[in-house]
């Protein structure tokens, strides 16, 4: 019998309609990253779009720093804690294996960078324009899904993401990446 892996994955990943306008890399689900979930057995769990939920579909691309506030660490906490319970419980499961996919470039799931900008401080006035920096961090979903897995005893998932929200993202190379993580060792 084949172990039980679970793939947690970021929800505009699976929901192209949940992306700010101008920035949907495809019409509906990443068929890429999901023929590669499926190929290698994973179960997919998807998180919730913090960002859609917060600020609604007419919302505009914003940088961690816009989105980094006690209410929306809040939000994101309350978001986060059924997510960290339900990893908690697949990992119970014997020989369970749990990775998270997130959006690198993403505020809020970015797994290995985050957007910045510190002189932001409302909508961009260049439509498409994305003129932020790329820096090395956890956007702020990410962050707490971490710190609420640590609270309960889980230590860190595996973890990867699509880099489509990258000014140099490359939808193969990510592919690649998210492949190696899928068969990494088991922590």
């Amino acid at each position: 019998m084949t172990s039980p892996r679970f793939a947690y994955v970021a929800h505009c990943l699976m929901n192209a309609n949940a992306k700010v306008d101008e920035w949907a890399p495809c019409a509906g689900v990443h068929p890429g990253l999901f023929g590669l979930l499926r190929e290698k057995g994973y179960t997919i769990r998807q998180m919730p779009c913090p960002e859609l939920a917060f600020a609604g579909l007419n919302r505009f691309w914003q940088v961690r720093q816009q989105y980094d506030t006690p209410a929306y660490r809040r939000h994101c906490a309350a978001l986060a804690e059924p997510v960290a319970e339900l990893i908690h419980l697949d990992l119970k499961e014997p020989d369970a294996e749990v990775v998270l996919i997130g959006v690198d470039g993403s505020p809020t799931m970015g797994v290995r960078f985050t957007s910045s900008g510190p002189d932001w401080g409302g909508r961009p006035d260049k439509p498409g324009d994305f003129d932020s920096d790329v820096v090395s961090g956890k956007g702020i979903f990410v962050e707490i899904l971490l710190e609420k897995l640590a609270a309960l005893g889980v230590a860190a998932p595996r973890a990867s993401a699509m880099t489509t929200d990258m000014p140099d993202g490359d939808e193969a190379t990510a592919l690649a990446d998210i492949g190696a993580t899928l068969d990494g060792p088991v922590r």
